[in-house]
């Protein structure tokens, strides 16, 4: 029922960063896409006119899903993103405010890091730490990032209180919704985005 109102908002926030009208039609329309696709996830479908809600999907389902547009490796055929660790269920709240988060990440890579050179990778890695759930996204192979110096390699900082639609995005979503941190550190083979995450909050 909040689908209409997450729509409203995926536009109002787009079009800050917008530069024609072209654009915002582009952006809103892939990030709706890719809603779209983590959605599908939570359909079990009995008949293919009546699907009915299944009550969850696992996060690795979540991020194979989200990432699978971009990971395409014409010279081997192999995925370039490696998920190891544990998974957990999500449940029906969790899943549309993560598959965003994630989607921006894989734009990201795919525009400025590891997705944007036909050798670049990515580790996915998730544990559990008592109440947290924890998830480090670390590129590898990636360009040499050209707003970011030497001097700021290897420096950690968490999310900034900016308000692009990514820093807006992380603080509804780490910070408010699951009761998280997130911070990104700058390495010589690209960036490292680690997040905790109150395990509960994801799977309640």
């Amino acid at each position: 029922k909040n689908l209409f109102t997450i729509a409203s908002s995926l536009v109002s926030l787009s079009a800050r960063s917008a530069t024609s009208p072209a654009d915002l039609a582009a952006t809103v329309g892939a990030r709706l896409a890719a809603l779209a696709r983590a959605h599908e996830l939570t359909l079990s479908k009995t008949s293919d006119t009546f699907p009915t809600a299944a009550p969850s999907t696992t996060l690795h389902a979540l991020i194979k899903t989200i990432i699978a547009p971009y990971d395409d490796d014409s010279t081997s055929g192999s995925s370039r993103v490696t998920i190891g660790g544990c998974d957990i269920p999500l449940s029906g709240e969790a899943i549309t405010s993560f598959a965003l988060l994630l989607y921006e990440f894989a734009t990201n890579a795919a525009k400025y890091g590891a997705l944007s050179v036909p050798a670049g990778r990515i580790d996915i890695e998730c544990s559990e730490e008592g109440p947290h759930f924890l998830l480090a996204w670390a590129e590898r192979g990636s360009p040499p990032p050209a707003a970011i110096g030497e001097a700021e390699i290897g420096v950690a900082e968490h999310a900034d209180e900016g308000a692009g639609y990514g820093s807006l995005l992380e603080r509804a979503t780490v910070k408010g919704q699951l009761g998280g941190e997130i911070e990104r550190e700058w390495t010589p083979e690209g960036v490292v985005i680690r997040m905790s995450l109150l395990r509960d909050r994801l799977t309640g």
